[in-house]
This record gives C-alpha cells, structure tokens and sequence, in this order.
C-alpha cells in the first residue's frame, strides 16, 4: 500500500544507496563508511517492509521492503 510513510522510506532508501554505490566505486578507501552505509540500506529495507505489514520472525519484511523499493523505482521513471 502506498502512503506517504512508505515512500518517505524509499526515497531515504534510494539515497543511501545512491551513496553506497557511490562509495563502491573506491572500496580500500572507504571499508568503514561502506559497511555503515551497508547497514543503514539494509534497516532501511527492513523498515518499509515492516511498514508494509512484513513481519521480521518470519522473515518477510526484507522481500516486501525490498519489492516495494523497486515499484517505487519504476514509479519515479518518466512515465513510471
């Protein structure tokens, strides 16, 4: 279900992989920072799919995070 909260989420999603990516493009300097970044990619994701109703015992916030990332991807492309 999309709401505001959840887009919310995916917008700071795509920006801390925006960065993440970014960061990858120089690994030895960077170990640190990148598995930070890592870390935040990673809650975050977690955090939209238990907005979404995943759950985290089951396993099934990740994947729901993780879809909902890319619908909102496909929503901000022209025409999208």
């Amino acid at each position: 279900m999309i709401t505001p909260q959840t887009d919310a989420i995916a917008a700071e999603l795509h920006r801390r992989t925006l960065r993440l990516n970014e960061l990858n493009t120089d690994p030895a300097g960077n170990r640190e920072r990148i598995n930070h970044v890592r870390g935040e990619v990673i809650g975050l994701r977690g955090a939209l799919g238990i907005a979404l109703g995943g759950s985290v015992p089951g396993g099934t916030a990740d994947p729901s995070g993780a879809a909902y990332y890319q619908e909102w991807l496909n929503r901000q492309e022209p025409g999208g």
